[in-house]
């Protein structure tokens, strides 16, 4: 993750200066001002104003390496920094004229050009690493190999100066339209997200968690995942999630119970879910949209039944290791005071605004956003504490809201590259080939390899890369092989996040364990347990769609309520199976069957010309051996009485 310096007197005064800036122009662009001062600018000229101003900030306040002097700028830090501000004002200043003579490549075009892009893989290192550098590096020189290369890796000549500039200055298939959803969809939800940690609506959300749950069995668990789910929702990050409940859910969790590695692992999972979770899922959903031409409130609808259904599977195996292990709820004097729930209606009007603007007045998505930002702003402030710091928190959140536009940004920057790439060298249609012939041999051959490839290319990436790179390369295959395009984008959406809770580079696991004092890769271990349903779920609804809601709901009411109700009782099957126990200890073999049976519940498979024949049987034997379980321990429990 990126090192921010420590910088103080005049520079931090710069620094803190183009943030704050960025935040401003953002919002202004956003709500119109400059159309309603008669001002005309085309969207790419606001995208070269906010490029501009995020490589001057990335190298004024993120250090070049570890061990460097963080609280000054170096010579040749300002120097990149005011070149990144002359590129971006290059596209601000003369997209006008470069709109109307794309075709025509001059030398100061590509120029511009390749600037921009090693500016671009400069600012990756420094925010991510090296391994996004080298994927998006190897890309790049696959643009000058592909003529030499054979089979499906063979592509298009592409020379430097056609591969530059339509890399930066193509709005369709580039950097440009990328850091458009940073600059518009991303910006508005993460200032959101911003408004609602930093005014301690994050706080309220695990208070509501921990009231509501903690009291039950298991209770700190089960609270940790809804208060994930409510949190991850407005972060979209797993780490970032992890930090910010884990740190009180995974201490009360040891506290009663949980071994540190469980504890880990609930907090893992559940803010990884966070990311699936409607109404906000993050900067990728927002790719997602424009990928498929969909408005997001689509993507979130479509999203809803999936997330509640990895939820669903996650509380029941939590809820069954409780059972199975006596961890009891907290104590009385261990829950939030009944007072702070009082706050509970500071928060709900933020996301009653945000639906209504999506889903009944239709506005875009970032208008819904910075409505939903001002609603939770008015609320919030009504916190007394609050109010007392009410410029410090505003300070705070266009500091932390520029922070992290930083590392999406640049991400989005150099996803844009591979897109580009895989664009101009026809790499993404070779591939897309490549797949299709896989799915000769059936389609669950190929949503297994699909599956497999998209969770290689995610593993130790910010999800908002890996599924840009999956999206492109993976998702027209399935989609050219009769799966629904949304349900193709989201089946490879969630097998790009879900190496954020597997070994071996697992990046919420790795952020729990110096909070639960265990090793993050016995919390994947667990974790991948608690997880399963992630790697079971993109299956459900690839072969059963209709579990996807959709603004213009295609399937009957009836069959969409069958559906969720055999899924639901295929992960309640697929957690006991995982947890081993239900009423009692359950023998391997019981277990085993209870997972081919949850399985067999939403498997495609056609009988007597229905696939409910299947479901119902298997649906039916379940409830038979789950009855006879019950009375089994019914019957254990009255003799062990008797011999007493």
């Amino acid at each position: 993750m990126a090192r921010y310096r420590n910088l103080s007197g005049v520079t931090s005064v710069i620094w803190k200066g183009a943030l704050f800036l960025l935040v401003s122009i953002g919002l202004l662009y956003i709500l119109g001002v400059h159309q309603k001062l008669g001002i005309s600018l085309y969207n790419e000229q606001y995208i070269g104003m906010f490029f501009a101003l995020i490589m001057f900030s990335v190298f004024i306040g993120v250090a070049a390496r570890k061990g460097e002097d963080g609280t000054k700028v170096p010579l040749y830090d300002w120097v990149l920094a005011i070149v990144g501000l002359i590129v971006g004002l290059y596209l601000f200043i003369f997209y006008p004229v470069i709109v109307f003579d794309f075709a025509y490549i001059t030398t100061e075009r590509v120029i511009v050009g390749l600037i921009s892009a090693l500016l671009v893989l400069e600012a990756l290192r420094r925010v991510i690493g090296w391994i996004l550098v080298v994927i998006v590096a190897v890309f790049i020189s696959y643009a000058y190999v592909a003529p030499y290369l054979g089979g499906p890796l063979k592509g298009n000549a592409t020379d430097t100066s056609q591969l530059f500039n339509y890399l930066y200055f193509d709005a369709s298939g580039g950097m440009i339209s990328l850091i458009g959803i940073a600059a518009t969809l991303g910006f508005a939800f993460i200032l959101f997200g911003q408004v609602m940690l930093q005014f301690r609506g994050g706080d309220i959300m695990n208070d509501i968690a921990l009231f509501s749950f903690g009291k039950y069995r298991g209770g700190t668990a089960k609270a940790s995942v809804f208060g994930s789910s409510l949190v991850g929702s407005i972060t979209g990050g797993p780490v970032t999630n992890v930090i910010l409940t884990g740190s009180i859910t995974i201490p009360l969790m040891k506290k009663h119970g949980y071994t540190g590695e469980q504890a880990g692992a609930v907090e893992s999972v559940a803010s990884t879910g966070g990311q699936i979770m409607p109404p906000v899922m993050g900067v990728a959903a927002f790719v997602m949209a424009e990928y498929l031409g969909l408005p997001y409130a689509e993507i979130a609808l479509a999203a809803l039944i999936p997330a509640l259904l990895f939820y669903f599977c996650l509380f029941s195996q939590v809820d069954l290791l409780a059972i199975r292990n006596g961890i009891k709820g907290l104590t009385k004097g261990e829950l939030p005071k009944k007072e702070n729930l009082k706050k509970v209606i500071l928060i709900i009007p933020s996301f009653v605004i945000l639906i209504y603007c999506m889903f009944v007045k239709g506005y875009t998505a970032q208008i819904s956003g910075i409505y939903a930002t001002a609603t939770a702003l008015l609320f919030l402030m009504l916190q007394p504490q609050v109010r007392k710091n009410w410029l410090k928190l505003i300070h705070n959140v266009f500091v932390e809201t520029g922070k992290t536009l930083i590392d999406i940004t640049v991400v989005l920057a150099a996803a844009g590259i591979i897109v580009g790439v895989t664009g101009i060298t026809g790499l993404g249609f070779n591939l897309a080939m490549l797949l299709v012939a896989v799915g000769d041999h059936g389609l669950f051959i190929l949503l297994v390899v699909s599956a497999l490839v998209a969770f290689i290319l995610g593993m130790g990436m910010p999800s908002v890369a890996a599924y840009t790179m999956v999206a492109v390369l993976i998702a027209p295959a399935l989609a050219d092989l009769g799966v629904e395009p949304i349900a193709a984008h989201l089946f490879v959406f969630y097998f790009a996040i879900l190496c954020n809770f597997t070994p071996p580079i697992a990046m919420a696991c790795f952020a729990a364990g110096p909070i639960a004092k265990a090793s993050p890769n016995k919390i994947g271990i667990e974790a991948m347990k608690l997880g399963i349903v992630g790697f079971i779920v993109p299956f459900i609804f690839v072969y059963q769609p209709q579990i996807l809601l959709s603004t213009n709901y295609q399937y009957g009411w009836v069959t969409f309520i069958i559906s969720v109700l055999f899924a639901l009782f295929s992960c309640f099957l697929l957690a006991v199976s995982i947890v081993g126990y239900f009423k009692t200890k359950l023998s391997l073999p019981l277990r085993i069957i209870f997972l081919l049976l949850s399985v067999l519940i939403f498997a495609p498979i056609t009988i007597f010309d229905s696939t409910l024949f299947l479901n119902g049987a298997a649906t039916l034997l379940s409830i038979i051996l789950l009855i006879i379980t019950t009375i089994h321990k019914k019957m254990m429990s009255s003799v062990e009485t008797e011999v007493v």
